[in-house]
């Protein structure tokens, strides 16, 4: 296991994604995406679905929820991004990206736990995500950060929605969702 980078760590800073770096966001999720490449789970050929970026229209709507944050270097840049949805129960974690020559260094983690204090501070008890189960730095490194898989007749219907979108572009048998409780803050 990687330890954070405290040196990098301590010059990065997550804050509230502009709508003038969905552009950059985009790119920093297909850049991140060529980590996939050498695990064959996702389809790298040219006319695929998985190769295109999170379509603006979601950065837009997690922008108008205030749930879209970026890790952003010592000049402000993006280097990372973490986008969020409200769902009816919980908070869905749909993505976490960040630049290859900065993964493994504590930044996706960093997003990720920012992202369980606004699940707090929304109200929720828990969040949820779905991903690739076996591969390091997806369902190994969720539950080392405490998620834990939830059995398929568990899930509920818009889970279910999801498995059936994800199954057009990859093998969902591969795949799980995860859970972490946390504890609500209430004002």
């Amino acid at each position: 296991m990687t330890q954070p980078n405290s040196n990098l760590l301590d010059q990065v800073r997550i804050r509230s994604a502009r709508a003038d770096e969905i552009n950059a966001l985009q790119e920093i999720d297909l850049t991140s995406s060529q980590l996939f490449r050498e695990t064959g789970l996702l389809d790298f050929s040219p006319d695929s679905a998985q190769l295109r970026p999170i379509p603006e229209a979601r950065f837009r709507n997690g922008l108008g929820d205030s749930l879209l944050w970026v890790s952003a270097n010592d000049r402000d840049i993006p280097i990372g991004f973490i986008l969020c949805e409200h769902k009816k129960t919980g908070m869905y974690l749909d993505q976490v990206s960040v630049l290859p020559e900065y993964g493994r260094k504590g930044i996706g983690e960093q997003l990720v736990r920012h992202a369980i204090e606004e699940t707090k501070r929304h109200g929720y008890d828990h969040i949820s995500l779905s991903t690739f189960r076996d591969i390091p730095w997806n369902g190994k490194f969720y539950k080392r950060l405490g998620f834990k898989e939830i059995p398929r007749h568990k899930l509920q219907d818009w889970q279910h929605e999801l498995t059936q979108l994800q199954r057009a572009t990859m093998d969902i048998s591969k795949r799980c969702f995860m859970k972490k409780s946390v504890k609500r803050l209430f004002f």
